[in-house]
């Protein structure tokens, strides 16, 4: 099979004109670049979002409301304490009640005063005004997170950009709202915890069953009160905080992704290539157990590395002895050689523990006519429409504006290969982009595009 080489991306300085051959066409680049749209950098929505907050900052939830302390119970009470005087006006408690009754009512009282006194930092919504700092905080570090990450290689954060945007720009809609909610919230629970700490403060004086349940009611519908508050306002934002949370995940994700590549002694990018899922997998091979590893898509190939612990000799036969750590590129597959893909799952015991696999069908320019894996932790259905959208073009359309140049200049460079050898004159076959130099299968030679370098444009 004819060698293809590439070089790992790089930052370049020579601007290139390329003979280009027949059927070379341009990507969705230039395409998009023509409809005139153009994301905002993330760094940039960062900066005007911190200078939103600092212009408008979150008020702080009103001070815990303080309870007067109410006069003691027991106090009016004949269990071996001194009476209270008793106020004109006021009625004492009935000669029939017995005093475990009392004690019973005066516990009562107690749990009702210790649940009044929760309630009264509850009302507050204290929890509110940290979910709105925590809004704010995420929208202005995700989008720093999420540059560092393009920076690292990971090229495709477009659909990531724009729901970035599109949940800053709801959220300059959503706070005016929740912050007038807030007050009105807040200011008619105060007057709720007014009227029931007056019922409790009055129990003083009126110390019996009937009472005693009345501020039992009172007191649990003040707290369905602060419940209904806190969703009312909880829900205005909700939608808000869940899109955050799901892209933080993905950004945690894709920067473990990273990690696993930068791991890798032998995967190196091409060209404009981007990297798009990585999992670990098993590749069954012939329907048997084969290497475990890492299974990687980009927007060019498929790949897959062994990574794993190999036993190299066994004592008695049976017990390891010595092992050794295998990493090595089995398997190279250019995305556009696969002809047919299917997901299913297998296994498991009533719906619960299938195995998640992928099957590849692939063409006769392939290393291998199909391919078997079994993915582990990640939806084999999700590959499958990853692939899909790399076949069609798609995923171009995720690609941040700073990496669509060097999309054009890739296929520019694959396109400018000649059709036949220099040397033995074999055809040469159509490259992909990302490819730089071809090894001729017949004669060997080392074959590059025509390009040829104009001015250096050194970087300002």
């Amino acid at each position: 099979m004819a060698k293809r080489k590439s070089n790992p991306r790089s930052s370049k300085t020579t601007r290139k004109s390329v003979t280009r051959r027949a059927g070379g066409t341009r990507g969705v680049s230039s395409t998009r670049r023509g409809s005139g749209t153009k994301r905002t950098r993330p760094s940039v929505r960062s900066t005007s979002r911190k200078s939103k907050v600092n212009r408008n900052p979150l008020p702080k939830a009103p001070p815990r409301r303080t309870l007067p302390k109410a006069p003691s119970i027991r106090s009016q009470s004949s269990g071996g304490t001194r009476s209270a005087p008793k106020q004109s006006g006021t009625r004492s408690m009935p000669r029939s009640q017995s005093m475990p009754q009392q004690d019973n009512l005066m516990m009562e009282v107690s749990q009702l005063r210790s649940q009044f006194s929760r309630l009264e930092g509850a009302a507050q919504l204290p929890d509110i005004y940290d979910a709105i700092g925590e809004i704010d905080k995420q929208l202005i570090q995700l989008p720093v997170a999420l540059e560092t990450l393009r920076n690292r290689g990971y090229v495709h954060s477009g659909q990531i950009e724009d729901e970035l945007e599109a949940i800053d720009d709801q959220w300059d809609d959503i706070r005016p709202r929740i912050d007038t909610a807030l007050k009105n919230h807040v200011r008619r629970l105060d007057s709720e915890m007014d009227q029931v700490e007056r019922r409790i403060n009055s129990l003083g004086n009126r110390l019996n069953a009937s009472a005693v349940r009345n501020v039992d009611m009172a007191v649990d519908s003040l707290d369905n009160e602060v419940q209904s508050a806190r969703t009312a306002v909880s829900g205005l934002y909700s939608g808000v905080d869940q899109t955050l949370d799901k892209i933080a995940w993905q950004i945690r994700r894709h920067n473990s992704m990273l990690d696993i590549l930068d791991d890798s002694q032998a995967i190196r990018m091409r060209e404009a290539e981007g990297p798009l899922l990585v999992v670990n997998a098993e590749w069954e091979i012939d329907g048997e157990d084969g290497p475990d590893g890492i299974l990687v898509l980009t927007d060019q190939r498929m790949l897959f590395e062994q990574r794993e612990e190999v036993v190299t000799k066994k004592r008695f036969g049976l017990f390891k002895a010595e092992s050794e750590m295998v990493q090595e590129l089995k398997l190279e597959i250019s995305i556009h050689d696969i002809d047919e893909v299917d997901h299913s799952k297998e296994g498991g015991f009533l719906g619960m523990g299938k195995d998640d696999i992928l099957n590849l069908i692939c063409s006769a320019a392939a290393p291998v006519s199909r391919a078997r894996f079994h993915l582990d932790g990640q939806r084999s259905e999700d590959w499958a429409s990853m692939i899909k959208r790399v076949q069609t073009g798609d995923i171009d359309k995720d690609r941040a504006d700073e990496y669509l140049d060097e999309i054009d200049e890739a296929e520019e460079t694959a396109a400018a290969f000649p059709e036949l050898c220099p040397t033995c004159f074999a055809p040469v076959p159509p490259q992909p982009r990302g490819i730089t130099t071809y090894e001729c299968e017949f004669c060997g030679l080392i074959i590059e595009p025509k390009v040829e370098e104009e001015a250096a444009e050194e970087d300002e």
